[in-house]
Order: C-alpha cells, then sequence, then structure tokens
C-alpha cells in the first residue's frame, strides 16, 4: 500500500489551497458500485426517452398526427431539456448532485409513468396541442438535471486519469436504455398496445430511484468514504496528476466559474460545435428512425429495427473510454486522442448516412444504420468527455452548458426533419445527406482547433 501521509502532502497541499480529506475520493469498491448505479440510472432515463420515439407510428395514427404534428411533439422535449441544462450542472455542483438528483428523478419518473393518461387528458382538453406540449417540455425539464449532476459527482470523487473512463463507462448507459425500450417496447407495443411501454418504463425507472436511494444512505452512513482508510484498501489515487481539482470535496464551496475565460476559448466552441453535429445526427437517428423503417418497410418487425442500430451504439461506447485510456496510457496525448476519436465517430456516420439514398433493402439499411450508430459510440472517448479535460474544476457547470450545445439538435433538426418530410412527400434522403453533411463540418472544426487540455 502507498504511502498515504506523501501522497497527501505531495498531490493536495498547496500553499494557501485546501487540503479536502483523503476519505472523499472513492475506494475501487465504492467506485464500482457507484459506476454500476449511475450507468444503470442513465439507462432507465434513455428508457424513458426513447419510449415516445418508438411508438410514435402508433401514437400518431391513434391521434391523427401528420409528420410536422409528430416532429413538433418529439422536438419540443428538448425545448425544456436544453435550456434547462444551461443552469442544471450549475446546480448541481452548487447544492450537491446527490441532493438534487432524487427529486428530479422521481418527477421524470412518474411522468413517464403517467405519459399516456396525460395524452388522454390533452384531448380531453379543448387544446390538445398545448397540453402535449406542456407535458413534453417539462419531461425535458425534469431530465436534463440528471447527466450534468453525474458529471458533478464522477468530477468529485474520482482522480483525474479515471474521470474520462468512468464518466464514458456511465454515459453508454444511455445506449443500453435505447435497446431496452426498443427489445420489451416493441413486443409490449405489438402485443398490448403503445401505452404499456410508459408503464413499464415507469415502474423500472421507480425501482432505480429506490436503489439510488439506498446507495446514498449508504454512502451517508459511512460519511461517504472513511477519513482514514486501512492499510489494504486501494484507493483510487493517481500518482502522476500533481493537481487539487482531482480531489475536490463534495463540501468544498462551489467556486464561480470563469465563463469569461472559457467562451473566448475557440477550443471550447470547436468541441460545442462538434457536440451540436454529432448530437444532431443522434436526435435525428433516435427519434425518427423507427418511423423511418416503419414506414419504408412496413412488414419488418419493429424489435429488429429497434434494437439492432442500438447494439451496436452499446458495443462502440463501452469500448471507446477504454480505447482512449489505452491510447493515453501508450503515451497519446489526451488533444490527440480526443480528436481522433471524435472525428472517426463523425465521419464515420456522415459516410453511412450518404449510402443510405442509394439502397432499397431492408437488411442493407439496417446495416447502413447500424454501422452509422457504432461510429456514434466513439463519441464517448471523445468530445463526450471533454468537458473533464478543459473544465476539471467545473465539470457539472460545463458539462451543463456544453451538453445543451447537443441537446439544441433535439428541437431544431427533430423538429426541421419533420417540416423537410412533410414538404417532400416523405423523402427521407433530404434528411440524411443533410445530417451527414454537418457532420463533416464538425469534424473539421474540432480537428483543427479542439483541445484536451485545461482551460479553466
Amino acid at each position: 500500500m502507498p504511502d498515504l501521509d506523501f501522497y497527501r502532502q505531495k498531490m493536495l497541499k498547496r500553499p494557501g489551497e485546501y487540503e479536502p480529506p483523503l476519505g472523499k475520493i472513492w475506494t475501487r469498491a465504492e467506485s464500482r458500485m457507484w459506476t454500476i448505479t449511475m450507468f444503470s440510472g442513465t439507462c432507465v432515463l434513455y428508457a424513458a426517452r426513447a419510449s415516445l420515439p418508438i411508438c410514435a407510428a402508433a401514437v400518431a395514427k391513434e391521434f391523427a398526427w401528420n409528420k410536422t404534428d409528430s416532429g413538433t411533439v418529439l422536438s419540443c422535449f428538448f425545448w425544456g431539456y436544453a435550456l434547462t441544462q444551461v443552469f442544471a450542472g450549475r446546480i448541481a455542483d452548487k447544492y450537491g448532485a446527490e441532493k438534487i438528483l432524487p427529486y428530479s428523478s422521481l418527477a421524470w419518473t412518474m411522468i413517464t409513468f403517467f405519459t399516456p393518461h396525460l395524452f388522454d387528458f390533452a384531448y380531453w382538453t379543448n387544446y390538445p396541442l398545448v397540453v402535449l406540449l406542456t407535458i413534453r417540455i417539462l419531461t425535458g425539464v425534469c431530465q436534463a438535471f440528471h447527466i450534468p449532476s453525474l458529471a458533478s459527482i464522477v468530477s468529485k470523487h474520482l482522480a483525474a486519469a479515471d474521470k474520462g473512463r468512468v464518466f464514458g463507462i456511465v454515459l453508454a448507459g444511455s445506449h443500453w436504455g435505447t435497446v431496452l425500450a426498443g427489445a420489451i417496447g416493441s413486443i409490449l407495443i405489438e402485443w398490448i398496445g403503445w401505452r404499456s411501454l410508459f408503464q413499464f418504463v415507469g415502474i423500472l425507472s421507480l425501482v432505480w430511484c429506490w436503489i439510488f436511494r439506498w446507495v446514498l444512505d449508504k454512502k451517508n452512513g459511512t460519511g461517504g468514504g472513511r477519513s482514514s482508510p486501512q492499510p489494504d484498501e486501494e484507493v483510487l489515487i493517481d500518482k502522476k496528476h500533481d493537481t487539487i481539482e482531482s480531489h475536490l470535496s463534495a463540501n468544498t464551496p462551489c467556486p464561480s466559474v470563469p465563463w469569461g475565460t472559457l467562451f473566448r476559448h475557440p477550443a471550447f466552441w470547436a468541441a460545442a460545435v462538434a457536440q451540436y453535429t454529432g448530437g444532431n445526427s443522434y436526435s435525428i437517428l433516435f427519434n425518427w428512425l423507427p418511423s423511418y423503417f416503419h414506414e419504408t418497410f412496413p412488414t419488418a418487425k419493429g424489435v429488429v429495427y429497434n434494437v439492432v442500430p442500438s447494439l451496436a451504439i452499446v458495443v462502440t461506447s463501452l469500448v471507446a473510454p477504454v480505447m482512449a485510456s489505452r491510447a493515453l496510457a501508450e503515451g497519446k496525448t489526451v488533444t490527440y486522442t480526443r480528436k481522433l476519436m471524435e472525428g472517426a465517430s463523425l465521419i464515420g456516420i456522415a459516410f453511412c448516412l450518404m449510402l443510405v439514398p442509394m439502397t432499397s433493402s431492408f437488411w442493407l439499411s439496417l446495416l447502413i444504420f447500424t454501422m452509422a450508430m457504432a461510429a456514434r459510440g466513439l463519441h464517448h472517448g471523445g468530445v463526450s468527455v471533454n468537458p473533464h479535460d478543459f473544465a476539471p474544476n467545473h465539470a457539472g457547470s460545463v458539462f451543463g452548458v456544453f451538453n445543451a450545445c447537443g441537446a439544441i439538435t433535439g428541437f431544431v433538426g427533430v423538429y426541421i426533419a419533420g417540416h423537410i418530410l412533410e414538404a417532400t412527400n416523405n423523402n427521407w434522403s433530404y434528411v440524411f445527406v443533410v445530417t451527414a453533411a454537418q457532420c463533416v463540418v464538425g469534424a473539421m472544426v474540432y480537428t483543427l482547433l479542439g483541445t484536451g487540455q485545461k482551460i479553466i
């Protein structure tokens, strides 16, 4: 066991600076427990988010929606999600993510479970569109606190070398959630009806809320980690990183974010462009792919096209953080690693989407979209974890603003896609080609200006 006193003096203490208690850094056992908990939380979050896109065709048929109506209802979730992201991370950093998450999670869980009833209520009133938009916006507001809160938790309890790997794995839970909703949801929709999907996911989310509360109670019961670790206890300390920001205590007053410095740096905006263009491609696929297959190949099984592409991104999103960590261990710079992973992701998506108009075969289309989703998974070793690189002291706050750049695509890209389809009599080629072009632009900008170095 390394000399803990040595690391305390060498890594944490500097003249005039606060020395956080070492016990706040997770042990390996605590890290595994929290990683699994946060991963599963992201999983149910995205299962809830994927529920409406998966059953959009069935809902549209029941309520007589056209493509513009579908695009509006699907996209308005992101109105609340993107705008709330701007300050959600700051709230998590300032007041404690562990205090915010239980309430926000319970709120979107309840809305998810009662969504079918709320939709029926909307059409019982004289203003169905207003009620529908309110429901979806409120769902987005409640879900907006989840990912920035997890970013804040990771930033305060892990050494610098472990943050990107763990947070990348946690974010990969989003794709497991999509697979879960797609696999079980397709069966439920076919056998019972679209309402059963929301109720299933709502119950699953409620179970996770109880598990998260149990983990919090366990943490609070032990003081968030022992202040005097036993001699044989493995503590997650990266002795290569002589920096205090990797070990900030959860009880440390939240420092103000130097937004001016961040916003003046071109690398931040390069990352934001990459986040936007990659997020746009994923939002288009996430929200419209079920409808594309349902309309283009009406005899195809939903359980196939709702699951297979998402399985591909599950694999690559879990592999990507490991690949990035290995590249760093081999001596590659953080900047090189982030650019390589993000560039491969965006160019890979663009290449696949350009192929879509050239095929009329279900299985070939399925293969192309599966490859596109697999390419998107590489994002979890690239820009996805960039805020921990350039803003290690303010990960929650910065990630909230940063992730809003990707979330904006939900109400811009998804909404515009609906209008394009309506105006072109469901010509999907225009949607995919425009999306591919944006990915190329994002890859070029980030390759030229991106960074993995600390900015603030």
